[in-house]
């Protein structure tokens, strides 16, 4: 009965993970051609959020909605006319906070021939992108996933880091780019906004 209790007592003390429903645009031909998106770009995206869920133990919950209408977060391939990399803006979805996220999927212009590369690229981006989405601001410190290239830096440099831990696109969900700062940061967030 005692065990019950304690275990009961333990339960109560814990706060129930904050769920965001997610929206991806798959990369139909059309979408392709407009953004030069891959098929397999959803993939990286979804990689981006259970990276966050993860690091966060748990206390952040991704999950697709059945509709982008009803989903606090939803990522869509952009045309090189929008942004350098991404861009998110705030949202409010169904009365809660949520964000639209906006991820340039075509690294040609960057001259990245290596797929392994533009794959890092893009799912860094989502990663950064979500990041802003889920509320943590840019940082000075370049091995942050939440760095600001405005403070300058060797940006081949910042992709290549990652891009090196890789031999394969399966080792990406192996490798989440989130830095010790960044996971105290996220952590610290989902903290203030229990209380």
């Amino acid at each position: 009965m005692r065990a019950i209790l304690l275990l009961a007592a333990f339960a109560a003390g814990l706060s129930a993970a904050e769920e965001y429903t997610y929206w991806i645009d798959e990369c139909t031909p059309e979408l392709a051609r407009a953004s030069g998106c891959r098929g397999g770009d959803a993939e990286l995206g979804r990689w981006a959020l259970e990276a966050w869920q993860r690091e966060t133990g748990g206390a952040l919950v991704f999950r697709k909605s059945a509709s982008e209408a009803h989903a606090r977060l939803r990522l869509h391939w952009a045309s090189g006319n929008s942004s350098l990399y991404g861009e998110t803006q705030p949202a409010v979805v169904d009365g809660k906070q949520g964000a639209v996220i906006y991820v340039l999927p075509d690294t040609s212009p960057l001259g990245r021939s290596d797929p392994l590369m533009r794959d890092a690229i893009v799912y860094l981006t989502c990663l950064h992108e979500s990041g802003h989405a889920l509320g943590l601001p840019h940082t000075a410190a370049f091995p942050d996933i939440m760095y600001n290239f405005g403070y300058g830096g060797d940006i081949s440099a910042y992709f290549n880091r990652y891009r090196t831990l890789l031999k394969t696109r399966a080792d990406i969900p192996a490798h989440s780019g989130i830095s010790d700062a960044d996971r105290g940061a996220i952590r610290a967030a989902i903290q203030s906004g229990s209380k």
